[in-house]
């Protein structure tokens, strides 16, 4: 799934989560470079990186297509110089302005990094200039269809991941390889990839990836939602384990064989022995009488049968 969203399925808020055990900026550059070679426009903000540190690695053919926002020499504006991207120019109507000028048509929007604006931005305006910034592009001319976000999540609380998360079509969290260093055409990666299609359809899988030279996707496989590769199972002589729900009950549920003998020889109540069943079968051919015998105290008045009631 996730191969398929590299190579354009994926539209809108596209997050990828990364931390100080999985980095995620090469996953980010495969977005830029599959992009690229659809021949969309990629606009590139960077805090965080120079451009030619950006740059790196990518293909001749990639680079040109690239329009680079440079933020990293002088974000706050100090200088006075130059035509780089400042914070305060951080906003829908400055930045669709911007990117409009630069080019127009289909467009891929990357932010490196989204954390580097969160830590000196109130969250809120970062997230109504995520909201806001598709559709003021549209009203000048530029077609945003995805925006790729790279987060440190390590620097970020739950509450503000989520929040984030929630306005994001595609999140992409990435975590350790169940293996690494496998060998072969590159290190392996792990990812969870959550993507919400339109209609409130969602799906969620843990897949198995690794990015090759010239920042080229190639997917390695699904992971099961434990996070083991059956793969890895089958190496080290272990199948899946089901979890034993009488493991840490205080009292005994099961039953030792000579219990389980003693059970089975109770006969149970509503099985009938083949004498009763052939007493309860029999059918009687004599005529059914009642006989009724009168108690000493009954008093028998055919003129009043009442009589004997206190009333």
């Amino acid at each position: 799934m996730l191969g398929e969203l590299v190579s354009g399925a994926a539209e809108g808020l596209v997050l990828i989560q990364d931390s100080v055990a999985c980095e995620g900026r090469a996953l980010l550059k495969s977005f830029v470079a599959a992009a690229a070679q659809r021949a969309e426009t990629v606009h590139v903000l960077s805090f965080e990186l120079p451009e030619l540190e950006f740059k790196a690695g990518l293909s001749a053919e990639v680079t040109p297509r690239i329009l680079f926002h440079d933020a990293f020499r002088d974000p706050l504006g100090w200088s006075g110089r130059g035509s780089g991207l400042t914070l305060g120019e951080f906003s829908a109507s400055e930045l669709a302005a911007r990117l409009a000028a630069a080019s127009q048509g289909s467009a891929t929007v990357v932010l490196d990094s989204l954390s580097w604006l969160l830590l000196r931005l109130p969250f809120p305006s970062v997230c109504q200039v995520l909201a806001q910034l598709p559709r003021r592009a549209s009203a000048v001319g530029l077609k945003i269809v995805r925006c790729v976000a790279l987060l440190h999540g390590d620097l970020h609380p739950p509450a503000q991941q989520d929040v984030l998360k929630a306005l994001a079509r595609l999140v992409v969290t990435l975590q350790p390889a169940p293996r690494s260093g496998q060998g072969g055409d590159g290190t392996p990666h792990a990812a969870v990839v959550f993507h919400r299609k339109r209609g409130s359809k969602f799906f969620q899988k843990r897949e198995l990836f690794t990015i090759l030279p010239g920042f080229v996707f190639k997917f390695l496989g699904e992971l099961p939602p434990n996070g083991v590769s059956r793969e890895d199972d089958a190496e080290d002589g272990r199948g899946p384990t089901a979890a034993d729900p009488t493991a840490d009950l205080t009292f005994n549920l099961r039953l030792s064989e000579a219990e389980r003998r003693a059970r089975e020889s109770v006969p149970l109540p509503y099985h009938f022995s083949e004498e009763k069943k052939s007493s309860l079968l029999q059918t009687s051919t004599e005529e059914a009488k009642i006989y009724y015998e009168p108690d000493a105290a009954d008093d028998f008045d055919e003129e009043d049968p009442d009589d004997d009631l206190d009333v």
